[in-house]
């Protein structure tokens, strides 16, 4: 396997998510060394849906409680979105999702969702400590990449084609 050269793929191939959701099954289904490799290349160079979160200072958010459908809202003090997290077993998980299909509605409705490089979300899981795992369609047949395999993805070079 360590001599095997990565498929090349396009990101017009990869951008609906169902290579990454076909590599993941195929993965779950047999755990072997190649199918983990496939799986990861395929996630280093995928666009993710991310469920973030809006922070803002508690008078900003009663502020825009307080405020009509219509009518405009400026905040007075910073505003972040952050992934959302969750708790499973005592330990804080970001979760990312393969296709639009993998959300809940119910669950969708209550986060923003953002389409985000795996670069990015390399970046959102080093930044905050809290984090302990990352988990890919977590409301189906979930899948969860411990820390040591969130920074090897990382580390990967990509394997999509120029698009010049």
């Amino acid at each position: 396997m360590a001599g095997m050269e990565p498929k090349k793929l396009s990101r017009e191939k990869l951008a609906d998510g169902s290579v990454l959701l076909f590599l993941k099954e195929r993965f779950q289904d047999d755990m072997n060394e190649d199918n983990l490799i496939e799986l990861m290349q395929v996630l280093r160079d995928s666009i993710l849906l991310v469920p973030m979160k809006v922070l803002m200072s508690a008078a900003d958010a009663e502020r825009m409680r307080l405020y009509e459908e219509n009518m405009k809202f400026v905040a007075e003090n910073d505003i972040q979105v952050v992934p959302a997290t969750a708790t499973l077993e005592d330990q804080n998980y970001m979760f990312i999702f393969s296709q639009p299909e993998q959300i809940p509605v119910d669950y969708s409705d209550a986060v923003s969702i953002m389409r985000i490089p795996w670069e990015k979300v390399y970046q959102y899981f080093i930044d905050d400590e809290g984090i302990y795992g990352i988990v890919l369609d977590p409301f189906t047949e979930n899948l969860e990449i411990p820390e040591e395999l969130i920074h090897a993805i990382s580390r990967m070079d990509s394997a999509l084609v120029d698009e010049a």
